[in-house]
This record gives C-alpha cells, structure tokens and sequence, in this order.
C-alpha cells in the first residue's frame, strides 16, 4: 500500500479479510486500497461494512465520506465525514474534508466552521486555506446579494460600497458613499472613523480630523478614535493638542510602536527631545513595521542633534538610510511583480532582438 502498488495491496488485504471476518481493520485498508484505484462501489461496500463492525474506529467514516464525495453522493458524505469529526476533533483532514463536502453540496455557511477548525489545526496548509477562503467568499458574497436586494439604499449598502472602493484605491468614491451611509444613519460612530481613514489616505487632514472627532463625541473614550486625532494633529504640527491625546492612548494600549513614534514625535516639536528620544526608542524596540522604523530612526537623528549625541544621531542615521535602502528595493519589485501580473514588460523586438520594455 505505502508503495503504491494498490491492486497488490488488494488482494493480500483481502485474504486478510477472509481471515479475521469480525474485524474491521482489514476491511478498512481493504477499502482504502479499493478506493486508491477508483473502485468507488467496492470501496464503500468494505468500508461500511468496516464501519459496522467497529463504528468508533477511527479513519473508517473519513475515508467513508471521501468515497462518497468522489461518487457525488454528497448527503452520505456529509453524514460520515461529521461522524469522523465527532470521534476524531483534532483531525485537520476530517474537518477540512466536511468543509469540502458542505461546499460542493451547495452550503458555504455551513462549510465555513469546519474550515475554520481545520486551519485552527493546521494553520499552515494551503489546501485548507484555499477552501476556507473559497467558503468565506462565498458567504460574504451570498450576504452582500442579500443585502442590495432587501434594502439597495440602506446605509449598510452604501458602507459596503464604501468598503469596496477603499480595497480598489478609489478613495473618491469611497467618500461619497461613506457620506451617503453617514447622511443615512448619523449616529454610527464605525461609519464616521472609516470616513475618517479615507480623508486621510487623500491628506485631506482637516476633513479627517473633523470625522474623527464626531466618532469621539459618539464613542466616549474610544482609543482608535483619539490616536487618529492625536496624530492627525502631530502631522499638522499641533503638538500642544496632539501629545495629551496621545498619552491617553499610550497608557490605554501600551505599548504600541505607533503610538509612541507619534508621541515621540510630538514631544519633539515641543522641544522635549529628552522624553522624545525615549519614546522614538522605544518604538524602535516594539519591533515595528518597517516603514514606522524608519520614520522613527529619522526623527530621532534629528533629536539626538539637537541633544549633541553625535554617536547615537550617526547610528540613528545610517540605521535609517539602511531601512529606506530596504523598503525602496521591496517597492521596485513591487512594481516589477505588478508590471509581470497585468503583461508590461519585455517584448520581443521585430527583428528578434533583445526587445524593449513598456512602461505603464
């Protein structure tokens, strides 16, 4: 069987069979030898018959449903891959198998929570991931049907939309239709904070400033809410109002890189560069993105100036000259992978020469 050689495999499960009729682990590797050479119908007879004989053995409804699935009988296949999970909760392939039985039958809401666990159990295989998104897809784009055709102008609509604009890069659009959400139900502090993100994306900051302290007024206290208004008001050069929302923020999040670049950030344009120099510090050592490191290593160069620490400004300097080498590299080949995917890029030339190279 390990090797491959099924029909061989067959017959010695088969005299094995005959041999101990009562017991059930023959039948199932009879079964699984049956079903490696696609005899579907003599593979479920030993399988269930298997399954008689010991229904608690583990494996014989997996491969049960599996039989069934590739027969297309997907109700039996159904019904066999949940007794597996019921006997076996930590097997990824029984929940992932169920998962794939529910969508074939037409049901992504119901394959949804078994592919779910099944990539709680094996978080890292790409078949499990294929089918869970295949699954939430589905569910979302069943949803979304749903909602334009019980109420197309309801404020829910005009936020999906918005959302759906904002993953495309059309933050125009976007806008509008959060406007559109927002004129409809003006008391929902989300519609005002994704409002806020899409000003912000178009450095629209006064508009996104305005959208955010709306989302404050209704949502008291909200952290998200007073971050973006603290560093919307840093990157205006509004320090004096910026800092003390920002150290709300710091003391209810911790210690989030984010934050404390801002923060840091702020404290410099006050002159603080002692307190600035900690924060952008520490920053640095949350392990922040990239580009937050950085921003972080800049602005600290310029602090250690001014504070006359000519060793720490040299190594905040060449640090951040390394990570803008680093990021300006991933952006060309961003652009490069992006000129591969939409077809620009080398031609053959006519005369079957090196050829020349579009640009979008």
């Amino acid at each position: 069987m390990q090797s491959g050689h099924y029909a061989e495999a067959e017959g010695y499960f088969r005299t094995a069979a005959k041999a101990a009729p009562d017991s059930a682990e023959p039948r199932l590797d009879l079964g699984l030898a049956l079903m490696r050479q696609g005899k579907l119908n003599d593979a479920v007879k030993e399988l269930d018959t298997a399954a008689s004989i010991a229904p608690e053995l583990q494996g014989v409804h997996l491969f049960l449903g599996i039989s069934y699935y590739q027969m297309h009988r997907l109700p039996e296949a159904i019904s066999a891959l949940q007794r597996e999970v019921a006997l076996s909760s930590q097997s990824a392939e029984a929940f992932m198998w169920l998962g794939i039985a529910e969508l074939g039958d037409g049901s992504p809401e119901k394959a949804v929570g078994p592919l779910d666990r099944a990539s709680e159990l094996s978080p890292k295989d790409l078949n499990i991931l294929d089918y869970r998104g295949q699954a939430h897809g589905l569910v979302a784009k069943n949803s979304y049907s749903q909602m334009y055709k019980l109420a197309p102008r309801s404020w829910h609509v005009h936020r999906l939309q918005a959302e759906l604009y904002a993953e495309q890069d059309r933050h125009r659009e976007a806008i509008a239709e959060y406007l559109e959400a927002i004129h409809a139900e003006p008391g929902n502090a989300d519609l005002y904070e994704g409002l806020g993100g899409e000003y912000r994306k178009t450095s629209q900051l006064d508009l996104a400033h305005d959208a955010y302290e709306n989302e404050l007024k209704l949502s008291p206290g909200n952290g998200v809410a007073l971050y973006n208004l603290g560093s919307i008001d840093v990157e205006r050069d509004d320090a004096k109002d910026g800092v003390p929302l920002l150290e709300q923020v710091n003391e209810f999040y911790g210690n989030a890189p984010v934050v404390t670049y801002y923060l840091g950030r702020g404290l410099a344009q006050l002159g603080k560069d002692e307190e600035a120099a900690k924060y952008l510090q520490q920053a640095i050592n949350s392990r922040p993105s990239s580009e937050i490191a950085e921003r972080s290593y800049f602005e600290l160069h310029s602090v250690y100036r001014r504070l006359h620490k000519v060793a720490e400004a040299q190594q905040a300097i060449s640090e951040y000259l390394r990570l803008k080498q680093e990021l300006d590299k991933a952006s060309a080949k961003q652009l490069e992978d992006w000129k591969v995917l939409n077809g620009i890029g080398a031609k053959p030339a006519a005369n079957g020469g090196a050829g020349q190279t579009d640009t979008p």
